[in-house]
């Protein structure tokens, strides 16, 4: 058995909480489980993939650190919106719960009156690029869909560290 397969694999994982969402209400609304992702179950899918990967076992794959960026709207406007604060509140519960730590900016509403995230990607970017340094991730996992973080992806390279990268593709029609 070589070093590297001794040696811990540490793992961060990061959402994109907006994408995040957008996947898991596609399975409890749209797909023939009806069911949300299991954040539980989604981190050992992720330690099994880069276990495999590494070909190394899958206790030596830990995920030491693990944040969901979201903007997020004001209590104020989500009590107008039925149980939104309520379901906000839940999934935070289980958030915690899991061990993700959570990063919020307040969703802005445009003139036309369409709610937008302003910045929230280049927050995890730079959250993501400075923990990598500091806790010396050996792989970077992103739960994402946009072109948006490929710089992030080749500053990472330049720091050997590996990045995996979450997507779903899937189809459906309102």
């Amino acid at each position: 058995m070589s070093d590297n397969q001794k040696k811990l694999t540490r793992i961060g994982v990061f959402y994109d909480g907006n994408y995040f969402l957008h996947v898991s209400n596609y399975y409890a609304y749209h797909h023939e489980r009806r069911g949300r992702l299991s954040i539980a179950g989604l981190h050992e899918f992720i330690r099994h993939k880069i276990a495999e990967e590494e070909q190394k076992d899958m206790h030596l794959c830990q995920i030491v650190d693990a944040h969901y960026f979201r903007g997020r709207l004001s209590a104020q406007e989500a009590s107008t919106e039925g149980n939104r604060l309520f379901y906000d509140r839940l999934f935070d519960d289980i958030l915690m719960m899991e061990g993700v730590t959570t990063h919020y900016l307040p969703v802005r509403t445009t003139f036309f009156g369409q709610r937008q995230e302003r910045g929230i990607d280049v927050w995890m970017a730079l959250e993501a690029f400075e923990l990598a340094l500091h806790k010396q991730f050996d792989v970077l996992v992103l739960i994402a869909s946009d072109s948006d973080f490929v710089p992030l992806v080749r500053k990472l390279h330049t720091l050997g560290v590996r990045v995996m990268l979450f997507a779903w593709d899937y189809d459906f029609y309102y």
